[in-house]
């Protein structure tokens, strides 16, 4: 017996538009377009190789570390320090610059889960 992995899921007090963040930071496409929308309380994103992440909506915002997060490297013809600032120019904050001394900087997407952008 085995199981494969549905999809990841990701608390949020606005699902449309972390959604939206994330689809413009990872160029994704909109998985399940009928519940896509403002005020949904679900909206989807699919990958290039089909990974799913679902945004759901709850009543409480985040309010401690991530116990789990995203680990990004910039694709073929970017640079880490230019993803960087194009997640920041999206609405990200930076939490962690870890660039000089490890090589990654830790992100927070506009509801504050953390992210890392890799080096290389």
């Amino acid at each position: 017996m085995s199981l494969r992995l549905s999809h990841t899921t990701w608390d949020a007090l606005d699902p449309h538009a972390i959604a939206e963040f994330w689809r413009a930071l990872l160029g994704w496409e909109v998985d399940e377009p009928h519940l896509y929308r403002p005020g949904s309380d679900e909206c989807s994103l699919v990958g290039p190789d089909g990974q799913v992440v679902l945004f759901f909506r709850v009543p409480d915002a985040k309010r401690v570390k991530n116990r789990a997060h995203m680990d990004l490297r910039a694709a073929a013809g970017s640079t880490r320090d230019a993803e960087i600032e194009r997640a920041l120019a999206l609405g990200a904050a930076m939490v962690d610059d870890r660039r000089v001394d490890l090589g990654w900087a830790v992100l927070a997407d506009p509801e504050g889960n953390e992210f890392c952008i890799l080096d290389g």
